[in-house]
């Protein structure tokens, strides 16, 4: 539990620890390696890429925020690399989640209906963690919360890790601007990015592919510089590299945004 500030009074319960055994129970984002039950498969694999994936930052001694935590991956690298605190964080509620309005697909006719299938997805995600966790014997602190309203009580960071996130939600400022309101020096933000300085966003749905109902907007360098300028940051670098999905089967270009604090 940790004090809160003047303007941020609310009670903060940290997630207790789940007794997790059986990966039947799990859904794997991250491949991990894990002690016990070897190499298991998630839709990515960050392994060996870490530094890489966070820009080269820092994290020895740092206060490091998770955000999007899934399985834990970075997470757990954060530990290895010296984080004297990690707070994992992920989302508190299916509905919290918005997806693109398909007229055919369970999201849009039944709301309730696709929130308890989606949650019970979302638990698996969460029981993948909380066997990592264990086993990795981990240190990290958990908080299930809303994304767009992370209390002041949490604390403050120094560094707050945003990887493969911001594209899934509808509204990505307000989200980075909750963020860095609990960051000191450094935010990563890892994203799909238009490589230009015009202040531009680019629809990434379409109608004809329901099955892509979960990624938005994919925003210009312009519109990052702006709103890190808004939220008191200036971006110090932007490196961009390939990771490995497993799903497809195939390497994706990702940008790693690197944000200091003015």
């Amino acid at each position: 539990m940790h004090k809160g500030d003047a303007d941020d009074n609310r009670s903060i319960v940290l997630v207790k620890p789940r007794h997790i055994d059986s990966l039947s129970d799990c859904f794997f984002y991250h491949t991990m390696d894990i002690p016990g039950f070897g190499e298991v498969r998630g839709q990515w694999d960050l392994r060996g890429r870490f530094n890489n994936y966070v820009g080269g930052v820092n994290l020895s001694g740092k206060k490091v925020l998770d955000v999007g935590t899934a399985t834990g991956f970075l997470s757990f690298e954060a530990e290895k690399r010296g984080a004297a605190r990690v707070l994992s964080f992920d989302m508190s509620d299916p509905r919290q989640f918005r997806c693109l309005p398909f007229k055919d697909k369970l999201y849009y006719r039944d709301p309730e209906r696709w929130a308890e299938q989606y949650g019970a997805e979302i638990e698996q995600w969460k029981n993948a963690y909380w066997l990592c966790h264990r086993v990795l014997e981990s240190k990290a602190e958990v908080f299930y919360g809303n994304i767009y309203d992370l209390p002041l009580a949490l604390g403050q960071f120094d560094v707050a890790i945003v990887g493969a996130v911001l594209e899934h939600l509808s509204d990505q400022i307000t989200a980075l601007a909750s963020i860095a309101r609990l960051t000191k020096e450094t935010v990563v933000v890892v994203t799909p990015l238009l490589e230009t300085e015009e202040r531009i966003a680019r629809f990434h749905a379409s109608a004809n592919h329901p099955e892509n109902d979960f990624t938005w907007w994919i925003y210009s360098v312009g519109i990052y510089y702006e709103v890190f300028k808004m939220l008191g940051f200036s971006i110090a670098r932007i490196t961009h590299s390939q990771y490995y999905y497993h799903y497809g089967d195939r390497l994706e270009k990702r940008s790693t945004i690197v944000a200091v604090r003015d």
